[in-house]
C-alpha cells in the first residue's frame, strides 16, 4: 500500500500541515499554477505565515507516496489569504516576466524576434526557441506600457505558439512539437476513471479560414483543410504574410483531424505526467482504439483522500 507524502518549502518555511493542493499545467497557458489549502491551526495553536511567508517567495512543491517524491511544481507566491483556512496561490517562473518593457512599435517583424527583445530585457530570463517558430511575421507590433507577461500573452493568443518557462528559461514551441516524456496507461491497471469520446477523422472535415487584417483593412485570406464540415474563421490583425497566415492555420487544424480519443482520463501520482509527454494508451477491450496522444493538460488534486492526475488528451501521435 502506498502512503501519501508531500515535502513542500515556501521561502524557508516548511509546510507540515496540509489540507489540499491543486496543480494546474496546460499547453493552452503560459502559466503553471498552485493552490496550497493550510489549516489556520495546528496542535491546538493558530498558524501564523504573517512573517513567514510572502508574496515573491519560492514555492517548491514535491508529492507522491514515500519513497517516490517527484518535484511537481516551483515557482514563486502570488497571493495569501489568511482565514479559517490559510490559501497560498502561486506562479510558475513566468512570474519573472511581471516586469515593465520598453513601450515599441515593430514594423515587418516576426513574432520570435519580438518575444527575444523581450527576454532581453528580463534579468535572468533564458530563451530557448524551437525548430519552425520563426515564421510568423507581423506588419506591425505594438509595446505599449506593458509587462512582458503581457507582451508574451499577445503573442500567445495570436499566434497559438506554446510558449513557457522551464526553470528561468523561456521555451517557445510550436504546438505538439515540445516532448518531455513517454509514459503507458494501460485501463486495466492504472486509470482510475476515463471521460473519452472516440472520434474518426473520416467524420471531421475541417475548413480554417485565416484572414490577416492590415491598419488599412486590407484583407489576406488563407484556407486550410477541406470544405464540408465543420468552418473555423481566425482573424489576426497586423499579419498580412501568406505563409505566417497558414502556419497559423495549420496550427488550429490539427486540433481537430485525426483519428482517435478526446477527453481525460484520471491517473494516480504514478507514473509521473505532464504536458508534452506521448502516452501510450491500452484498452483490452477495444485493441484496435489503442494509440499513443500528446498530454496537453495535467490537473493534481492532492489531499487526505489521496492524489489524482487528471490529463488532457490531445492529438495521436502513434
Amino acid at each position: 500500500m502506498y502512503v501519501m507524502e508531500f515535502n513542500i518549502i515556501i521561502g524557508t518555511f516548511k509546510v507540515n500541515s496540509l489540507i489540499s493542493c491543486e496543480i494546474i499545467k496546460s499547453v493552452d497557458s503560459l502559466s503553471d499554477i498552485a493552490k496550497l489549502a493550510l489549516p489556520g491551526m495546528a496542535y491546538g495553536k493558530t498558524l501564523n505565515v504573517d512573517n513567514k511567508i510572502r508574496r515573491g517567495d519560492l514555492i517548491t512543491i514535491e508529492l507522491g507516496y514515500k519513497g517516490h517524491l517527484k518535484k511537481e511544481f516551483e515557482g514563486y507566491v502570488t497571493s495569501i489569504t489568511n482565514d479559517n483556512t490559510i490559501v497560498i496561490e502561486a506562479e510558475d517562473s513566468m512570474y519573472l516576466t511581471r516586469k515593465e518593457v520598453k513601450s515599441k512599435r515593430y514594423a515587418n517583424v516576426d513574432a520570435t524576434d519580438v518575444i527575444k527583445d523581450i527576454v532581453d530585457q528580463l534579468e535572468g530570463v533564458g530563451l530557448v526557441l524551437g525548430d519552425g517558430v520563426d515564421i510568423l511575421k507581423y506588419d506591425t507590433f505594438t509595446v505599449a506600457d506593458a509587462t512582458g507577461l503581457e507582451v508574451l500573452k499577445k503573442i500567445q493568443e495570436e499566434t497559438n505558439l506554446h510558449i513557457f518557462m522551464k526553470g528561468a528559461t523561456l521555451h517557445v514551441y510550436l504546438q505538439y512539437t515540445y516532448k518531455s516524456g513517454d509514459v503507458v496507461f494501460d485501463f486495466s491497471q492504472n486509470v482510475e476513471k476515463s471521460n473519452l469520446t472516440y472520434v474518426y477523422e473520416a467524420d471531421k472535415k475541417v475548413l480554417v479560414e485565416v484572414i490577416g487584417m492590415t491598419r488599412e483593412n486590407k484583407k489576406t485570406i488563407v484556407k486550410v483543410g477541406e470544405a464540408g464540415g465543420d468552418k473555423i474563421t481566425i482573424h489576426r490583425y497586423n499579419v498580412s504574410d501568406e505563409a505566417a497566415l497558414k502556419v497559423i492555420g495549420e496550427e488550429e487544424i490539427i486540433k481537430h483531424r485525426y483519428s482517435g480519443y478526446e477527453g481525460t482520463i484520471d491517473t494516480w501520482l504514478l507514473p509521473y505526467c505532464t504536458y508534452g509527454f506521448s502516452a501510450r494508451i491500452i484498452d483490452n477491450d477495444f485493441p484496435n482504439q489503442e494509440g499513443i496522444y500528446y498530454i496537453t493538460s495535467s490537473a493534481i488534486r492532492f489531499s487526505k483522500e489521496g492524489g489524482v492526475r487528471k490529463l488532457g488528451l490531445g492529438l495521436k501521435v502513434g
